[in-house]
């Protein structure tokens, strides 16, 4: 009984680290509530940092020049991105 509890523990693991590393491509950004690490409803610049092209941009995308980004602006952002792949 360990032995499965132990290998369906890993397999689990594994599962998740691979939709984590699927999840994280170049290719696509992520999801604002990824970017949302204290989950007050923006993204500040430090947030930001893990996405480079949208810490690039910031400045352009921050409309209202509050310092972060809100829900609004952000899918300004992605929809951007979509479109470019």
């Amino acid at each position: 009984m360990k032995k499965l509890t132990a290998s369906l523990l890993m397999v689990t693991a594994l599962c998740l680290l691979s939709t984590t590393a699927f999840a994280a491509t170049e290719d696509s950004t992520p999801t604002f509530e990824a970017l949302d690490a204290d989950r007050n409803g923006f993204i500040s610049t430090d947030e930001a940092a893990s996405c480079e092209s949208l810490l690039i941009d910031f400045g352009k995308i921050d409309v209202n020049q509050d310092g972060k980004l809100d829900p609004e602006e952000y899918a300004v952002f992605d929809q951007k991105a979509v479109q470019k792949s």
